[in-house]
């Protein structure tokens, strides 16, 4: 059964105020779970008994990637207290990406993070997004790079289908090129506008083939545990009336393919 998410950072803000009141205010729309931002100044047990009245799981958290690389264990130690079975690296400097002076430490950096996360019990994840897709190294995105020279065993992916699609790529060839890495996929839609530029909607309101996108990965081995509904930017639009149109419109989507 698919577990669906809801990101933390489009509310970032609320979360500064009042984590804790986001955290219920989520709950009750439905969400079986919730992606972090960090903790809000707030200790791990704290929020892992907040989470459990609400009904919420702590799906992970997206750490930079200095941070994890100079405090390994600390960083595991946290999200492990906060139940997490996921934790997300962010992506290194640019003169550490590939094609950069400093990737090949980048390789092993991010492997001996990764092997440090699998022995806690948790998998490390990567998340990407546009400039991953859109820049070109030898021909090849740098997404692929990083996904290809990392052995699987120590990271796998938080593919971002939209961003994905904003930095030119094809979010389904991702899909197919990876289908054992990914346990975690977030759904980000979007529209262009008349300059070309992208413009955020909840999920299912945009440009994004969800419906092809979803099918697709219930054909892998190992289907996602959970999917994010992700979008960045409510506008002056109600943050949690987008994402409760975007959770509606996931578990109808599930409802109608699963009866198909």
């Amino acid at each position: 059964m698919a577990k669906i998410g809801a990101p933390l950072f489009i509310l970032r803000e609320e979360c500064q105020k009042d984590l804790f009141g986001v955290l219920e205010k989520l709950g009750a729309l439905g969400f079986d779970g919730v992606e972090f931002l960090g903790l809000f100044g707030h200790n791990p047990g704290a929020i892992r008994k907040k989470l459990e009245v609400c009904g919420l799981e702590a799906i992970g958290d997206h750490v930079p990637y200095d941070e994890f690389r100079r405090n390994t264990d600390g960083i595991i130690e946290r999200y492990k207290a906060l139940g997490c079975k996921y934790v997300t690296i962010g992506a290194p400097p640019a003169d550490a990406m590939p094609g950069g002076p400093g990737y090949g430490e980048t390789i092993e950096c991010i492997t001996r993070i990764g092997e440090a996360v699998r022995r806690a019990g948790m998998t490390l994840l990567y998340h990407n997004h546009a400039e991953e897709a859109r820049t070109l190294v030898g021909g090849k995105p740098i997404l692929e790079h990083i996904a290809d020279d990392v052995d699987p065993s120590a990271l796998s992916l938080e593919p971002d289908l939209g961003w994905i699609r904003i930095g030119g790529g094809d979010p389904m060839q991702y899909l197919e090129k990876y289908p054992d890495r990914c346990p975690v996929v977030h759904f980000k839609d979007f529209v262009f506008d008349a300059a070309g530029s992208h413009i955020f909607r909840p999920t299912g309101y945009g440009v994004m083939d969800f419906a092809s996108l979803y099918a697709k990965t219930l054909s892998f081995a190992a289907p996602p545990c959970w999917y994010v509904m992700d979008h960045d930017c409510a506008y002056e639009r109600d943050i949690y009336e987008d994402l409760a149109m975007s959770l509606e419109y996931f578990k109808n989507l599930v409802r109608v393919t699963n009866t198909n």
